[in-house]
Parts: structure tokens; C-alpha cells; sequence
């Protein structure tokens, strides 16, 4: 048996990492972590149990090295620095329930050892043209696609969210058009307005002539509206995709001077950090300030 961190719980040497995340995953499902969270961390963790396997290391004789050692690999395999960050970014969440627990002595991973994306370009959102020619492509959509697409510009909804929702989930409180997300990424959970006018409409008069069953409101998958993006930015040459409207989303309204606590509660962000990474697509008018010569 091995003593360690408290001397309070012994554990074999031979525990399996299975049943650690196994009760990991567990114990976040009792602390009211979503769905798809428990997911993430369910993958990112089997990743890197299954690569100790391969060197032969139990999860209780693992080195800061080691974890270093799999950050190498991920790179060597492509994978992209946000990529990376997010799979760290699970297991740190991990060892420092394992060492709660007492199950490991010390830490072995801190956000430090997360990669930097020092090279990485400043996220813009749609430009005002862009944003004219998206609406007219969305016109010629067909009605379930037009409203699921107006619905994440109007609202900065996740694609997987706008792809799950249901009939139900669509309300209207006074002259308001709600949409309640459930089970969404990282417990972000929450009702919020469709902000845009328009979109609001569009969506509503949508939702109105469907009838409550038990499919997804836009019968739409998410696969399938991530098609629709692609073959938008191949029409058109502009570089989009899905989440690029959360972007755009945050940006219009950082520039209308909504605060940043808002935003990021619209959005479903856990930290006020990325809710500023996003608010960075403003288009920032320095025009006032600058000194004339």
C-alpha cells in the first residue's frame, strides 16, 4: 500500500485510472456539471489515461514530466494550442480533485503549463458588409435553417445549442422572444432575450407555425448548420463559420457600450476573461481620440 498526501487514504499502486475518473465524473455529475462537460472531461481524461498505458505509468507514480512529455505528443500530432489548452485545462481540473481527495500528494500541473498562443491573430467579427451579405444568403435558406442561423446572431448562442433546442424552449415574456438553454457547455445554463429585433421575429413566426413534438426545434443538426456555414463562406469568400456570430454578437454589443458582466452572461462564460477575448471583435472607432496635427 502506498501513504499519501494525508496519510489518511492508502491506495494500491495498481488502482486503475478508470476508476478514478469513473468517481471523477461522478462526483462533477453531483456538483451539477452539464452534460456535455461531463463528456469533455470523459474523452480528454481516457486520452491521457490511455497514454500512460502505452509508457507504463500508474496515475500515482506520474510526473510533472510526464505531463509534459504528453503536451510534446499532442503537438507532434498537430493539434491546435486551444486544442491543447482545453485537454490541460480538464486534467488539471482532475489532479486537484484526485489530491483533494488524497488520492495523489501533490499537484502536478498548474495553468502555467499551458501552451501560449502568443502568435495568434485578433478574432474581428462580421464587418457591416459582410453582415448585409450574410442576412441575404439566409433569405434564400429554407425557413427552419433561416430562423436557427438569425436565432444565433440575435441571441450569440452556440451553434450546439441553437441545434438542440426545443419548441418549448421558446417563449415569450411580454414583447420579448426567450430561448431557456439547458445542459449547455461547461453548466453554462441560462434564459436569455434574442436581442436583434429582426432575428427575434424571424424565429418567432417560425416557432409559431410548428408544431410541439419531440424533435429539436430547427430539425437541424448541428453538422448540418456547420455545412450550411461552409458553403456560405465558399459562395462568398469570407472567412466564416458558426461561431464566428458569437464573436460578431459580443462585438456589436460591446460597441453599443452594454457591459461586459451582461455580455458574458449572454454568452454563458464562466470567466469575465473570455467574455473580453470575445468583446475584442468590436470595431473600434479611435477617431475622438485621436490628436489632430
Amino acid at each position: 500500500m502506498l501513504k499519501l498526501a494525508n496519510n489518511t487514504r492508502p491506495i494500491s499502486i495498481f488502482m486503475q485510472f478508470e476508476n478514478l475518473i469513473r468517481e471523477f465524473i461522478e462526483d462533477m455529475r453531483l456538483e451539477g456539471r452539464a452534460k456535455g462537460t461531463l463528456l469533455e472531461y470523459k474523452q480528454r481524461l481516457n486520452e491521457f489515461k490511455q497514454y500512460l498505458n502505452d509508457k507504463n505509468i500508474p496515475i500515482n507514480h506520474t510526473k510533472h514530466e510526464d505531463l509534459s512529455a504528453f503536451k510534446q505528443t499532442l503537438f507532434k500530432k498537430g493539434q491546435k494550442v486551444n486544442t491543447i489548452r482545453g485537454k490541460l485545462s480538464a486534467i488539471h481540473v482532475f489532479i486537484t480533485w484526485t489530491v483533494r481527495k488524497g488520492y495523489l500528494p501533490e499537484m502536478i500541473i498548474s495553468p502555467d503549463d499551458y501552451p501560449k498562443n502568443i502568435n495568434a491573430d485578433r478574432i474581428k467579427r462580421l464587418t457591416n458588409e459582410e453582415l448585409r451579405i450574410f442576412k441575404a444568403y439566409l433569405d434564400e435558406l429554407q425557413p427552419n435553417a433561416r430562423a436557427a442561423f438569425c436565432l444565433m446572431l440575435g441571441s450569440g448562442c452556440r451553434v450546439g445549442e441553437a441545434s438542440h433546442l426545443r419548441v418549448e424552449d421558446v417563449t415569450l415574456r411580454g414583447k420579448a422572444v426567450y430561448i431557456d438553454i439547458r445542459n449547455a457547455k461547461w453548466g453554462s445554463d441560462r434564459c436569455i432575450p434574442i436581442i436583434d429585433k429582426q432575428a427575434a421575429e424571424i424565429v418567432w413566426k417560425y416557432r409559431e407555425e410548428l408544431e410541439i413534438d419531440n424533435r429539436p426545434l430547427f430539425r437541424l443538426s448541428k453538422r448540418t448548420l456547420q455545412g450550411y456555414a461552409t458553403a456560405f463562406a465558399q459562395k462568398t469568400g469570407i472567412n466564416f463559420r458558426c461561431h464566428l456570430l458569437r464573436h460578431t454578437f459580443a462585438g456589436k454589443l460591446t460597441e453599443q457600450g452594454i457591459p461586459l458582466t451582461t455580455i458574458q452572461y449572454l454568452l454563458g462564460h464562466k470567466s469575465l476573461g473570455m467574455t473580453a477575448h470575445y468583446a475584442q471583435s468590436a470595431l473600434v472607432d479611435l477617431s475622438d481620440i485621436t490628436p489632430e496635427i
